[in-house]
């Protein structure tokens, strides 16, 4: 499964994996457990995958990352009580 070269993430969307990468890990899943996913559920389970893997072998984004989307995605100014 290769994401690909142009990601949404540099569009400020969430990474999706391409069809074909998704397809393949149905494939794959139903040999191995002989249960077929719904596209929207290996979709979901492949990114999840996908996701831990980058984690676990590129590292985890800095806590400064965080901070600094948290922030831009929230309007402070307003009081949502």
């Amino acid at each position: 499964m290769r994401p690909t070269k142009a990601s949404s993430q540099q569009r400020g969307q969430p990474f999706m994996l391409p069809q074909e990468a998704i397809q393949e890990f149905k494939d794959l899943y139903e040999k191995r457990y002989g249960v077929k996913l719904s596209d929207a559920e290996a979709a979901l389970r492949a990114n999840n995958l996908f996701k831990l893997y980058k984690i676990t072998y590129m590292g985890e984004p800095s806590i400064d990352d965080f901070k600094e989307k948290v922030v831009k995605s929230h309007d402070l100014s307003t009081n949502h009580n």
